[in-house]
């Protein structure tokens, strides 16, 4: 049996963790976490840190179970000496999001507990925020991930530290934490949702786990060495990603010279892609984008035609001159279409179709493209929307009968982008769908406001307005 107290030293050291900082520890009442508290608070001498505790309760149980975990956490803080923050998810309102976002319960619930702890060690001024996994999670994680076809760095599964979330039992084996507990005659919480194959994880943990282990006794140390050289490999992308990696910050969006980005490794290409995502600038792109979506750029040639090389998860990727351009994409809601507030530069895809560059201009500018918003007014670009209406001269149109008249799909009709200041429509820009552009009011306004030049082309297009 492993020393937990040797082993979370061994952590502490190894992972850099400094004297004299402040540590928040996620106590559910369960075994592991209920050890974590208890190993940590014993070496907060030796080790020279201050501890909280806290728990969240996500309201999937009843109240009589989850008002008892909180109980018992509080009774095992006050029997510690260290404070216990706790929160509460309201009635069904895990459930609601996890439909609505089209979540997993399990990632829901993941998503509503790391929020409550980020925001509790903000405010607490904690430097890290302390987990329970341990050794048998991180091979439980291994095993999950081999069988959604995950890349060759997250087969290493629960990394020990990532930013200010540490892991100090993670070398540490479930039967071992059972024994420590044992022999302090500490009790802790079982969950009973633990033992329900409805979930996933608790699948993986009671069928396929045995079954691996009687095919390959002791498969978990082979695991353990799997897990080192995916961690060593992830290690080499991401420097030989640092010094390769071609991406520059452009807008909202990056931009990087085509040829090299076709030069790179099809790892790298792929990766770099991912890296750009998570350093944001795409408003919402999905959380996670998967494998076979960006694969097409494995298969990247120097001489590939300009256009859109790919569109959809929120991205699009546009091959334009010599440049490779990575932009939101707006995907178009039937019901509810697209909406931009515009207020500084932007620069966009609509649908894959269509490339929108919003940038401020001096005070003063005029132009057919440029439009002013002085304090208080609203500009927005915008799809249309039932019942628009538009004042041509003396009288009014509907946009349905613009269209009409200029011979617009009605398949394209709800692609078209409007401009609106507060409550009427500027301009009209139809000249990509076989319509017209339609500029409905050219006064810029006074000098004291805000001048933007609005430029709305084809996605593949070198450039230009639409006139």
């Amino acid at each position: 049996m492993k020393s937990i107290h040797t082993e979370v030293k061994k952590f502490f050291r190894g992972e850099g963790v400094p004297r004299g900082v402040r540590i928040l520890a996620a106590v559910s009442g369960g075994a592991d976490s209920t050890a974590l508290a208890l190993c940590l608070a014993g070496l907060r001498a030796e080790l020279d840190f201050s501890l909280a505790l806290a728990h969240y309760d996500h309201g999937l149980r009843s109240r009589e179970e989850a008002r008892a975990e909180e109980a018992f956490v509080r009774s095992l803080g006050e029997a510690l000496g260290l404070p216990v923050e706790t929160a509460q998810a309201g009635p069904g309102k895990l459930r609601e999001t996890a439909a609505r976002e089209k979540l997993s319960l399990e990632a829901a619930a993941r998503n509503f507990r790391y929020g409550f702890l980020h925001e509790t060690a903000k405010r607490l001024s904690c430097d890290f925020i302390a987990l329970g996994h341990t050794r048998t999670d991180r091979i439980e994680t291994q095993v999950f991930r081999f069988f959604q076809g995950s890349s060759a760095e997250a087969l290493a599964g629960i990394r020990g530290r990532r930013g200010r979330l540490i892991r100090p039992l993670i070398t540490v084996d479930r039967s071992d934490v059972l024994a420590f507990l044992e022999e302090r005659g500490q009790g802790f919480c079982t969950d009973a949702s633990n033992e329900d194959t409805a979930f996933l994880r608790n699948h993986v943990r009671r069928k396929l786990i045995p079954a691996a282990e009687d095919v390959f006794p002791g498969f978990a140390k082979a695991l353990d060495a799997a897990a080192e050289k995916s961690r060593l490999y992830g290690d080499f992308v991401k420097k030989a990603l640092r010094e390769k990696n071609p991406w520059v910050k452009s807008g909202t969006g990056w931009e990087c010279s085509f040829e090299a980005f076709a030069g790179l490794h099809p790892l790298l290409r792929i990766n770099s892609v991912y890296e750009i995502v998570n350093r944001g600038g795409f408003g919402r792109t999905e959380k996670r984008i998967p494998y076979a979506f960006l694969k097409p750029l494995a298969e990247l040639s120097p001489g590939r035609p300009e256009g859109v090389i790919l569109r959809g998860r929120g991205l699009a990727l546009v091959h334009r001159g010599d440049r490779l351009l990575a932009r939101r994409d707006i995907v178009l809601n039937q019901k509810k279409g697209y909406f931009y507030l515009i207020d500084g530069n932007m620069d966009f895809c609509v649908q894959g179709r269509l490339h929108v560059e919003a940038q401020e201009v001096p005070p003063g500018e005029n132009g057919e493209d440029v439009f002013s918003r002085n304090k208080g007014d609203c500009l927005f670009l915008r799809s249309r929307r039932p019942g628009d209406v538009i004042c041509i001269g003396q009288g009014k149109k509907t946009l349905n009968k613009l269209f009409s008249d200029w011979k617009v799909e009605e398949s394209l009709r709800d692609l078209v982008p409007l401009v609106q200041k507060n409550e009427n429509i500027l301009a009209v820009f139809a000249k990509p769908f076989g319509g017209k552009t339609l500029r409905l009011n050219g006064e810029p306004g006074p000098e004291t406001g805000k001048f933007f030049r609005i430029r709305i082309c084809e996605s593949g297009e070198e450039s230009g307005q639409t006139k």
